[in-house]
């Protein structure tokens, strides 16, 4: 078994190196973007950021408050 996870680890660190050439590859062969299109992607990485946080604050604060418990009743069953 030991042998096994060893190989599939070698294969997937193998697939990583070769994606990572690719992506290099890729990347050096097309033009820049221009000046404008870095601040629009900067803009929307920024704006993605600060939902994802802004997200994650939320359920945060609803576990804190409690309104991820599940529905109880206080009223007594009827008979």
């Amino acid at each position: 078994m030991r042998y096994t996870n060893q190989w599939l680890l070698a294969a997937v660190l193998a697939l990583l190196v070769v994606a990572t050439w690719f992506c290099v590859s890729v990347w050096r062969t097309t033009p820049s973007m221009p000046l404008y299109g870095n601040i629009i992607l900067g803009g929307a990485a920024i704006l993605m950021l600060v939902v994802g946080c802004g997200l994650i604050a939320l359920m945060f604060y609803s576990r804190h408050k409690g309104y991820d418990e599940p529905a109880r009743s206080n009223r007594t069953q009827r008979k």
